[in-house]
């Protein structure tokens, strides 16, 4: 991962909503996809607040290089680049976390191993976290629990 965005402005997205539950998730990834798909591998953070309202900005992180295997370096600089947001915009807020990329629905051996680096990183993280979600170009879905364990 080298470029980020942090934060892109989503004045004209609705992005004020409540997220309770799973379907909820769901409907703001899928809104967030808009169903152009990826340009190349990404991932996506958007903060909540206490009241599970979404904040009107998404953090993106591009992967401009195609980083083949995830990078704990990164992934911790961005864990901490998280915490600073949710201390200083959304305390007891939580954060959602999506990995995208191009290409078909299928989940790849790669894509398994940045959603279990992912997932690792979020559940040492200082902050609360929702379900882990992945996309592609033709699909938007929690990451199952059995990808989210080491082999």
């Amino acid at each position: 991962m080298r470029r980020a965005r942090s934060a892109v402005d989503t004045a004209a997205m609705d992005l004020n909503r409540r997220i309770r539950s799973l379907p909820d998730l769901t409907d703001l990834w899928t809104f967030i996809d808009g169903g152009h798909g990826y340009s190349a591998p990404q991932l996506f953070a958007i903060p909540l607040d206490r009241t599970d309202h979404a904040l009107p900005s998404i953090i993106q992180v591009y992967d401009d290089d195609l980083c083949q295997e995830p990078d704990d370096h990164p992934l911790e600089q961005l864990i901490y680049q998280l915490a600073a947001v949710v201390e200083e915009l959304v305390p007891e807020g939580s954060v959602a976390v999506m990995r995208a990329r191009p290409g078909g629905p299928d989940m790849t051996e790669q894509d398994r191993r940045w959603c279990l680096a992912l997932h690792r990183h979020l559940h040492a993280a200082p902050f609360a976290t929702r379900p882990l979600f992945f996309a592609t170009d033709t699909s938007v879905g929690i990451v199952p629990p059995d990808v989210l364990v080491a082999a």
